[in-house]
């Protein structure tokens, strides 16, 4: 492919088709040596503007083919203007009862998404920090990243 239009067509239909046009925030944070310990919290902060629009949120978790348990809990906080203030607790299913990974990927790292909100107005325009902590019994696990993906919510008429 030495013609220069068509790389440049190629490109921009490529970029174009994987828009997603709902998709408001998706970021990753990699995982010091590709294993998540008790002590390394994931921040994201988000800025919502519209308190009209309703969401879906999603915890993004990559992790090895290494992964010793069958899911993932990981600890919650969302602090928001106002001083709004939520915690929670989350079970991220990893593989299923006969051990078979959910989620995607190719070869050793697999990518699993789990939406733990659905429909949510943020009440107060403003910077909201999403804090998400391995709470797991184990030390460290073999997470290489962390994410946090926040959509508008589609189905809402």
């Amino acid at each position: 492919m030495k013609n220069p239009k068509l790389i440049l067509i190629f490109v921009v239909l490529f970029f174009g088709i994987s828009c997603d046009p709902n998709m408001l925030y998706d970021q990753f944070e990699k995982t010091e040596g590709n294993t998540w310990s008790w002590e390394e919290k994931k921040s994201f902060t988000v800025k919502m503007d519209n308190p009209d629009n309703y969401y879906n949120i999603y915890i993004n978790i990559r992790h090895t083919k290494d992964y010793p348990k069958r899911n993932l809990y990981v600890f919650l906080t969302i602090d928001g203007p106002n001083e709004a203030h939520t915690a929670d607790t989350i079970d991220i299913a990893i593989a299923d009862d006969r051990g078979k990974w959910l989620g995607s990927g190719f070869g050793d790292i697999k990518f699993v998404r789990k939406r733990i909100r659905e429909m949510v107005r943020f009440a107060y325009p403003g910077e909201y920090i999403f804090t998400i902590e391995q709470g797991m019994r184990l030390e460290e696990v073999p997470v290489t990243d962390v994410g946090l993906r926040i959509e508008k919510y589609k189905d809402f008429k």
